[in-house]
């Protein structure tokens, strides 16, 4: 695998770019995951589901391609983050889930998708926050696109 996806990238990129209108987005996403190059955690999954859309059955409808079972050494991966970085996923409802997009990446070798920045604050960290201390490279929605090198006719 190749990426690991935070909620906040899908939430946007469906705003963004909303199926009705950009189904190859989306075809081609739902492709990325049936051949392992993205996926995300199941807390992923749970977040989008608490948005109860469209976006959460798009997901659903691909959760054996995109989902990645929470193994003993995710769960490995996400004590020591939320042991090692004060406030760091809190479980708020929000955030929850930022250690377990992290663990995947540490736990696959994988680059980090998010749409979150640096908050410089490693009292309550951002994801790539964390990421840049545990030298996990995290790269925003379009550079998937870009890196990929996927061109929408």
């Amino acid at each position: 695998m190749t990426y690991s996806l935070d909620s906040d990238v899908l939430i946007q990129a469906w705003r963004d770019y909303p199926i009705e209108n950009f189904p190859p987005v989306w075809e081609k996403l739902g492709e990325l995951g049936a051949n392992n190059t993205l996926g995300m955690s199941e807390l992923i999954l749970a977040e989008l589901q608490r948005g109860g859309d469209e976006l959460y059955d798009w997901a659903k409808t691909r959760e054996t391609d995109l989902v990645i079972p929470t193994s003993d050494t995710i769960n490995s991966e996400v004590s020591y983050l939320v042991n090692t970085y004060n406030n760091f996923g809190i479980i708020t409802g929000k955030n929850e889930a930022d250690p377990f997009v992290v663990a995947v990446a540490k736990a696959h070798n994988c680059i980090v998708v998010t749409n979150e920045r640096r908050s410089g604050d490693l009292n309550g960290p951002k994801i790539p926050d964390v990421c840049l201390e545990e030298e996990i490279p995290w790269i925003r929605f379009i550079d998937i696109i870009k890196r990929e090198n996927i061109v929408f006719q």
